[in-house]
């Protein structure tokens, strides 16, 4: 999701601003409090009155009464918490604050800190930006440490306004709007079009990464790009290291912070450089600077893909791997439209080297991913079944040699008030077939051949029988992603 720019689908509740009846915004307040504001509530969920503990209930009926009229809960685009409604101590006195971020009857973007005491909830401050029209991002952090939180909001501008980063924190004095409520200052403000936030320099105090352009005179020039870093000293921000990007990417649209090696920390970002294709960058803090260590061309290492790159910690031992994407063998030459990828994630070793970690098919519209197993590695390839017969995608054996091919097993997605009949039609022609899951109103399953294709050698064939042992453990490799 998008955190910068002055276009764009807003999240969260609502897909756009407007007035909402009091009585949704109480049901929603009350799921947050309940779940957790996602934002894969489904519709009928809202239906459904939760079941919640009396403190959320009085916390959900206090922010009815002192949020402003026809206000909807909203997340900010980017947030640790994704959520509308989150606890936090922000003043370390073992009594949790609730911090609450809405859009209010102005369709105005607007946070709200409420405070318990022994006369209930009560609003403490609220921060605003008259001229911003969403939340691209927001952190909140006790940036050094000294048991005062900061609020890091990222304002994406209204009309002629830019997108601001504005700097807030609960140390300063707030003071009265012309409502008469109380408002917390922005301490410090810098044009932005991306920020994150770690501990890059391990000197146990994060930093904020910021991403900005120059202007340009002409609207077919693509800006410059470059990347700021600031620590936060004795109330002020101060810069501590300065990028300038290559060109190529025309609009950059993630920022990522954090490990990205054994020794390094650094930066990975990501932007569009085509109709298609996007370019991935990434930095590592070294000698008190940012140094660009992806892609390196003097190594074969090229920083495109051909479509969104979504670089992560895909292995979960905190470390960052980098997105490439490549054709499905035998596909290199097919329309962009009718082309299978193998999603693959690398790690940098801190070196010379890109190692790979996790190799995956994905498909965006059911959300399903499929680790490749190791047995398939390097010796399959992916066709697209007919889409009459509910199928997703058919794995085939494929020896780039001899271009020898053989299916293996096809997955389906079938929608489950269509199921019975397909279930029946199965039972029918003795098809057989697993059940992997129930999710989101389909059936996701799959079938494994049985019989040995003809015409496979000897060895081709014995490659053939081994990559069909992972059938028992298939659903395993299987996970469906919803929205996050």
């Amino acid at each position: 999701m998008r955190s910068s720019g002055l276009s764009g689908e807003h999240i969260g509740y609502t897909r756009g601003k407007g007035r909402r009846p009091a009585l949704l915004f109480v049901m929603l307040a009350v799921m947050v409090l309940a779940a957790g504001c996602k934002y894969t509530a489904a519709p009928a969920d809202l239906l459904q009155k939760p079941v919640i503990a009396a403190d959320k209930e009085e916390l959900a009926a206090a922010i009815k009464k002192q949020l402003p009229q026809f206000s909807v809960l909203m997340l900010p685009h980017r947030d640790d918490f994704k959520e509308a409604i989150r606890m936090m101590d922000l003043n370390h006195d073992g009594i949790e604050e609730a911090v609450v971020t809405y859009y209010n009857a102005f369709s105005a973007p607007e946070m709200m800190v409420l405070r318990k005491t022994e006369f209930g909830w009560r609003q403490f401050v609220i921060i605003e930006q008259p001229l911003a029209r969403d939340i691209g991002w927001l952190r909140i952090a006790d940036l050094d440490q000294d048991g005062h939180f900061e609020f890091i909001v990222g304002w994406i501008g209204a009309f002629d306004s830019p997108n601001m980063l504005e700097l807030y924190s609960l140390k300063e004095k707030a003071v009265r709007n012309d409502n008469g409520l109380l408002t917390m200052r922005a301490i410090q403000s810098l044009p932005y079009r991306l920020a994150d936030s770690a501990d890059l320099d391990e000197d146990g105090r994060p930093e904020l990464v910021v991403l900005d352009a120059l202007g340009t005179s002409g609207e077919l020039e693509v800006p410059s790009y470059f990347l700021s870093m600031y620590a936060w000293n004795d109330g002020e921000l101060s810069k501590i290291g300065l990028a300038t990007l290559p060109q190529g990417v025309s609009l950059f649209e993630r920022l990522l912070t954090g490990r990205i090696s054994e020794e390094h920390y650094g930066v990975v970002l990501e932007g569009a450089a085509g109709a298609h294709s996007t370019l991935t960058y990434m930095y590592a803090w070294e000698k008190g600077g940012l140094n660009l260590v992806y892609p390196d061309p003097e190594r074969g290492v090229e920083g495109f893909n051909a479509s969104a790159s979504r670089s992560d910690d895909m292995n979960g031992d905190g470390i960052i791997e980098l997105h490439q994407m490549k054709a499905a063998p035998g596909l290199e030459d097919s329309a962009y439209v009718d082309t299978l990828w193998i999603h693959n994630w690398m790690q940098w070793d801190g070196d010379d080297r890109y190692l790979p970690t996790v190799e995956q098919y994905q498909d965006y519209t059911y959300g399903v991913r499929i680790t490749i197993p190791e047995l398939w590695k390097g010796r399959y390839t992916m066709k697209r079944p007919p889409s009459s017969s509910y199928g997703l995608v058919s794995f085939y054996y494929w020896n780039g040699s001899s271009k020898a091919m053989a299916e293996l097993v096809t997955v389906y997605v079938v929608p489950l008030g269509q199921w019975g009949n397909v279930e029946s039609a199965w039972k029918d022609e003795h098809r057989h077939y697993h059940l992997l899951y129930k999710d989101s109103g389909n059936a996701y399953l799959a079938t494994f051949q049985q019989e040995a294709p003809p015409g496979l050698g000897d060895k081709a064939m014995r490659e053939w029988k081994d990559m069909l042992q992972v059938e028992a453990e298939f659903a395993s490799y299987m996970t469906i992603e919803r929205e996050s």
